[in-house]
């Protein structure tokens, strides 16, 4: 028997940012006021006597400069404290000295808890502004996670692969289950893929 793929464990904080469909900034600031908990997972870093890896909890208080609301945000931080999962305790990080370097996109949120701060305030029962046939679908929300996708990992090498990436964001964000089939995403994405391409002038 086909198993089924677990659901999705973390969300990184642009992909809320599309779900709901506000600013990064804002998710955020939500966590710094301590409203949601941001994980990441880290290579190996002394802290003092002792040395921390694998997903940890950081404070995003201090990186808020990635998400300037206004003008240009950092592209990187420094991971300067972490807080080792079910612990209590802010850790130093002592090794690099200057800090673990760290990007937005790093930044995490884990799925059970932001599930359950969906729930309470009813986010995903609030009305889209999609209308018609293409409602069923969250083409805004993949337009949003795409153009971060685009300016973070380039283009993909072939149309194929772009369309097979799109595919995948709908198998893991789709709210009803339901997944535009192939030929329904290659006929929204075409006219992308040509301006990528430089095939149609932009415009």
């Amino acid at each position: 028997m086909v198993m089924p793929l677990p659901p999705v464990a973390f969300y990184s904080i642009y992909e809320i940012s599309a779900r709901w469909g506000c600013p990064a900034a804002d998710i955020a600031g939500w966590a710094a006021a301590g409203h949601l908990q941001v994980l990441a997972g880290i290579p190996p870093v002394s802290c003092g006597a002792e040395s921390i890896a694998g997903m940890v909890e950081v404070p995003i208080a201090e990186l808020m400069p990635m998400f300037r609301r206004f003008g240009p945000s950092d592209e990187q931080g420094r991971l300067k404290r972490v807080k080792p999962l079910g612990s209590a305790t802010w850790l130093n990080v002592t090794e690099p000295p200057d800090g673990l370097p760290i990007r937005s996109s790093d930044l995490l949120l884990a799925a059970g808890p932001l599930q359950q701060f969906e729930e309470e305030r009813e986010l995903l029962r609030r009305p889209t502004n999609n209308m018609g046939a293409n409602a069923r679908y969250d083409w805004e929300s993949m337009y949003a996670w795409l153009t971060w996708y685009l300016f973070e990992k380039g283009v993909p090498t072939t149309q194929s692969a772009l369309i097979a990436l799109v595919q995948d964001w709908f198998v893991q964000n789709s709210r009803t289950g339901e997944v535009p089939d192939e030929s329904t995403i290659r006929k929204r994405l075409t006219p992308l893929w040509r301006k990528l391409r430089g095939e149609e002038p932009v415009g």
